[in-house]
């Protein structure tokens, strides 16, 4: 677990990191729905975001098991600038999202559509990288609607089984237990396993469950449906290794 964290110490953070601006849709005129905000299971409150790439991002977030926390529009970075006069200014710039993982340093993500090598960009990516270093974080500029579009899909799907329903405790275990002993089951045959016990139809949902929350593993390269193998959760597998991408996903900078 990453050193920063205990028992006591969120509510600090919570203050500290809370949303420098708020969210808006300044091109909505151009382009329609794209800002919205979902209840964050992890956070405990109402994440907003500006853009699909951005909501695709959290809930990545959301369901990698590794990632404790993450808060949304959390800094304020100055930008020097000459003004037409000669003059140095300074402007405030709010980077997307700080993500703190365990066994990963900090990292502040700036989520963007497409790569856009503007001097604008560049001098934030600079300042931002600048502001990273000199707090022993990383920063990274991201892509996440390059992901496959498969992963995409995935991503979307399992965030609907986040949330854990009352019934779900009364089976989890025992669904752990059959994967642990069961080879190369599929989502459908261990649903199958509890009946006349319990209907498969109540233990499908359950067994999504486990998968959003970490617990158990689904390849996730493939599209997922009833016909997917269920393992075990390995170390080191699942969402979390596309934090370590570069080029069209993740870019070091």
């Amino acid at each position: 677990m990453y050193k920063g964290f205990d028992q006591f110490g969120w509510k600090e953070d919570e203050i500290k990191y809370y949303p420098k601006r708020k969210v808006n849709n300044k091109l909505s005129w151009k382009i329609h729905h794209i800002t919205g905000s979902f209840y964050s299971n992890k956070m405990k409150r109402a994440i907003e975001y500006e853009s699909m790439g951005e909501c695709l991002f959290y809930f990545f977030l959301e369901l990698t098991k590794e990632v404790e926390k993450y808060y949304v529009q959390p800094l304020e970075i100055e930008i020097p600038y000459l003004s037409k006069e000669g003059e140095v200014k300074k402007w405030v710039h709010v980077p997307d999202v700080l993500v703190f993982a365990d066994g990963y340093k900090p990292t502040i993500f700036q989520i963007k559509e497409t790569p856009q090598e503007t001097e604008k960009n560049i001098l934030i990516n600079k300042k931002c990288q600048e502001y990273a270093v000199k707090s022993d974080w990383v920063y990274k500029v991201i892509y996440p609607k390059k992901l496959p579009k498969t992963i995409l899909k995935n991503i979307t799907f399992l965030h609907g089984f986040i949330r854990k329903q009352k019934r779900f405790e009364e089976w989890m275990p025992e669904i752990i237990y059959r994967v642990e002993h069961m080879k190369n089951v599929t989502v459908n045959e261990l649903a199958i396993s509890f009946s006349p016990k319990v209907n498969p139809l109540i233990v499908i949902p359950i067994i999504y469950h486990l998968v959003a929350i970490g617990e158990l593993q689904i390849d996730i390269t493939k599209e997922i449906n009833q016909h997917s193998e269920v393992r075990l959760r390995r170390l080191n597998e699942g969402l979390l290794p596309f934090f370590k991408l570069d080029g069209e996903l993740f870019e070091d900078n």
